[in-house]
């Protein structure tokens, strides 16, 4: 009887705990099917006037919602039925767990660790970023010096760490595709 009270427990469980992983989910694909490259010509509203105020957020938060607007539901049913549809098929080939646990960590956890970090330095600290140009505004003499000497060509702490950010980037990637080949020779094994 015990038994059977776990196992109803846990088909409630998993009945109600679905829609809530289905419901992120979806939205990333769906805004990832929406993405498009912001256009350059639009002037940042924080480097026109300095600090953004309140009102400009809430406003451009709102502008951008009636612009992009809501998931239709013809998109909705599509991307909704291909979630379940590779989850399902995932579930029915996979027999172990620890084979799914073993690629969502070398993916993750080194574009976590490594990659996502040293790419997002690698581009914040590019002399075109508009991000760079902004902290270079906010700097004192002194760090607009060193960013000249940089522009020179020399080695400085910023080009240096800038660098060494790719490096970290590519030694993520090694370590991500090392990992994925042992995961899979070791599946392939068992």
């Amino acid at each position: 009887m015990a038994s059977t009270i776990g196992k109803v427990a846990i088909v409630v469980l998993v009945m109600f705990s679905y829609p809530l992983q289905v419901h992120p989910c979806r939205a990333s694909v769906d805004a990832v099917l929406k993405w498009r490259p912001a256009s350059r010509k639009q002037p940042d509203y924080a480097s026109v006037n300095g600090s953004p105020s309140r009102s400009t957020l809430l406003n451009s938060a709102n502008s951008s919602q009636k612009a992009r607007g809501e998931m239709s539901d013809r998109r909705f049913a599509v991307i909704t039925t291909a979630i379940i549809i590779f989850s399902y098929i995932v579930a029915m080939t996979v027999s172990s767990l620890s084979v799914v646990l073993a690629y969502v960590g070398s993916t993750g956890s080194t574009s976590i660790s490594f990659i996502l970090p040293g790419l997002f330095y690698y581009k914040i600290s590019s002399p075109d970023s508009p991000h760079h140009q902004r902290l270079l505004k906010e700097d004192d003499d002194e760090e607009a010096e060193v960013d000249g000497e940089a522009e020179a060509g020399g080695w400085n702490s910023g080009s240096i760490l800038r660098k060494a950010s790719l490096g970290l980037a590519i030694y993520g990637l090694l370590v991500m595709v090392v990992c994925l080949v042992t995961n899979t020779f070791f599946v392939v094994a068992h």
